[in-house]
């Protein structure tokens, strides 16, 4: 099976923090930059306000240490802007003054600014104000997950289960004989609602992991069984798009170390993602195959429009917007294929995309051998 394409874009569930350092005198941003990156921070600097709110737009950091006084732009300035489009809590921004200068610590607070520090700076004092803010982060985006986890994992297969529930009410009649179709449809309710636990619980674990509480749960596993199973999860969605959805599953493919919960998670979001950027009439395609000797590779297929250059280095970030668009009015958040590279790490897998020659793109998963 052919991989070649872009490279693996997959990083660690947890990456450090990435801080940016906005000081015009040039030994301060040397010696924050060395300090920071000693405490396992990855950090860059800029001297002035006005190129830190261009790296802001083009680049993602965690948190902002922001001087008040600078040339040109001042750090309440280059606060306020900041401010006009992003939260307190999406990037917090400590200030830093050479002294306490009351008034203008007060403004940067009444403007947006989440602390400040006072120059020379003592690192076990910014590292724990640097921390904090990063919880508060944090926190802010398990909450985000958990409305994402709602509308996205859980959403579509409620809806499954209200239409399944709602066609056994019409059928089932009191004194009526029950039909082989009716026991079929609820057998499908039944095992709906066993997915939906298992999301739950993959959930839960998964924020379990990322605290640091449990460890991740690896087993031999026969790729094609959650590979099916989010195919056929899928069946519904490709015909209401009029899209065709076919699997090529390798025959006695040797098993992954894995996990087949996170699996299916991964597949469900790629094939789904397929189908919502497909047009009607087209087809996606899932594949597995034996990769080398000691990888398997699975691949999602489609004939859409394909990515441009652009959004390649953006395919994998959180809440990324991407040149395309949903073909059926879906929503769209940016989240999928961030979740999907945080759970194949966490499985030792590798994840990417590349554009395909007769228009549409792949996107792929490499898995280690039993």
């Amino acid at each position: 099976m052919n991989t070649n394409g872009p490279p693996t874009l997959a990083v660690a569930a947890e990456e450090p923090a990435r801080l940016l350092v906005v000081d015009d005198i040039e030994m301060n941003c040397d010696l924050m930059t060395l300090q920071l990156q000693r405490h396992g921070y990855r950090v860059s600097a800029t001297s002035s306000g006005a190129d830190a709110l261009a790296r802001v737009e083009a680049e993602h950091f965690d948190l902002l240490l922001l001087d008040i006084r600078m040339p040109g732009m001042d750090g309440l300035e280059a606060l306020r802007r900041l401010r006009e489009n992003h939260s307190a809590l999406n990037l917090p921004v400590i200030m830093v003054t050479a002294d306490a200068m009351e008034e203008s610590v007060v403004e940067a607070m009444q403007i947006g600014a989440n602390d400040y520090l006072v120059k020379p700076l003592s690192m076990p004092v910014a590292v724990a104000r640097i921390e904090a803010q990063l919880t508060l982060q944090r926190m802010a985006g398990i909450k985000d997950d958990l409305v994402r986890f709602a509308s996205h994992d859980l959403k579509k297969p409620l809806l499954v289960m209200m239409d399944m529930a709602q066609t056994l009410k019409q059928d089932l009649q009191p004194g009526q004989p029950v039909i082989q179709d009716n026991l079929d449809v609820l057998q499908m309710l039944l095992d709906t609602g066993h997915n939906m636990q298992r999301v739950i619980s993959g959930f839960l674990d998964r924020e379990s992991l990322r605290q640091g509480q449990i460890e991740p749960m690896h087993h031999a596993v026969d790729i094609n069984g959650p590979v099916q199973s989010a195919i056929d999860g899928n069946r519904d969605y490709a015909a209401s798009k009029g899209i065709t959805l076919t699997g090529q599953l390798g025959d006695a493919l040797p098993r992954v170390q894995a996990n087949d919960f996170r699996l299916l998670q991964i597949m469900d979001n790629l094939i789904g993602n397929a189908l919502k950027f497909s047009p009607q009439g087209s087809s996606v395609t899932v594949r597995t195959a034996v990769d080398g000797e000691t990888q398997v590779c699975v691949e999602v297929i489609d004939s859409g429009p394909g990515l441009r250059d652009e959004d390649f280095p953006l395919l994998f970030v959180k809440h990324a917007r991407l040149s395309n668009h949903p073909t059926g009015n879906e929503t769209s958040t940016g989240v999928g294929l961030a979740l999907c590279k945080q759970l194949i790490k966490m499985d030792n897998g590798h994840i990417g995309a590349r554009n395909n020659p007769q228009g549409g793109a792949t996107f792929w998963i490499r898995l280690p051998l039993h």
